[in-house]
């Protein structure tokens, strides 16, 4: 890739320095995740088996989950080949009482965790006009992006609350910032319902130790967006660069990391709502 092209590729994609980022950097660069708890959901493959090779080479006890276990043990094997520590736990977060015994079986066998990573999601592509038939897209979408994580948290919660420290990201997307998401209804409403739960969550527990971060990310080329062939050329993320936005979340504790471009939607959104959406549906983002 040309060099100027990567330079405003990454420029675009990736989020800029944040507030709560630069306060942190005053301090210190990197946080000591030497035998923390990190739990990253969706571990199996894309952006959570990336995540949790990222935080287990820093040292942190991985607890990988995801609803196979063949793909979890070959993801924690590999990171134990690398000098690593992962657990895997299967479980199906779309459903609600699977989510509590998961936050369950967290709290029996490793305490309170010090980070949550609710990566685990389903994306659809669909207009809305080609949904009207198919009201169990909305149902399914919100189960596993918002109701299964928001389970998890309530699980987890007052056990990160009484450590006194804690840390729970949010993985969102770009649409939440911009303000709309074409053919994206499901996804962008179960993800916008997830991120205004974080912004809430994040306010209430200010002065416990616990802080919310939402993570926004641009599009990222995992298996779920594979069958989209009109992503098949269109800027993205690779896997391991979304892991390095969910370290860099993690060191530095920001409310929230969006991509650049997001940004400036936003702001043209506050202008005019109606603008900055036809400005994406016509740009195909």
């Amino acid at each position: 890739m040309n060099p100027i092209v990567r330079a405003v590729r990454g420029a675009l994609l990736n989020p800029p320095q944040t507030l709560d980022e630069l306060r942190h950097l005053l301090g210190e660069q990197q946080r000591d995740l030497t035998g923390a708890t990190v739990i990253v959901t969706g571990a199996s493959s894309g952006i959570g088996e990336a995540a949790a090779r990222r935080f287990a080479a820093r040292g942190a006890t991985v607890v990988a989950v995801a609803r196979h276990l063949e793909a979890l043990d070959a993801v924690c094997d590999s990171i134990a080949v690398d000098g690593g520590s992962a657990t895997p736990i299967t479980a199906d977060l779309s459903d609600p009482d699977d989510a509590k015994r998961l936050a369950d079986e967290i709290l029996a066998r490793f305490g309170a965790p010090d980070v949550l990573v609710n990566n685990a999601g389903r994306s659809i592509r669909r207009s809305t006009l080609d949904t009207v038939d198919r009201f169990h897209d909305y149902q399914r979408t919100m189960a596993l992006n918002y109701f299964g994580p928001v389970q998890l948290i309530l699980g987890l919660l007052p056990a990160m609350i009484d450590a006194g420290d804690g840390q729970i990201v949010n993985v969102v997307t770009w649409g939440v910032s911009a303000g709309a998401m074409p053919k994206f209804g499901a996804y962008h409403a179960s993800k916008a319902a997830l991120a205004a739960f974080g912004r809430s969550l994040d306010a209430e527990c200010a002065g416990t130790g616990v802080v919310v971060t939402n993570a926004g990310f641009p599009l990222v080329r995992t298996p779920m967006i594979a069958p989209t062939a009109a992503y098949a050329d269109a800027p993205a993320l690779t896997s391991d660069e979304a892991a390095d936005w969910l370290v860099r979340a993690v060191d530095t504790r920001p409310a929230e990391l969006y991509p650049r471009y997001a940004l400036v939607l936003r702001a043209i959104g506050g202008v005019s709502p109606r603008l900055a959406g036809q400005l994406i549906n016509r740009l195909g983002i």
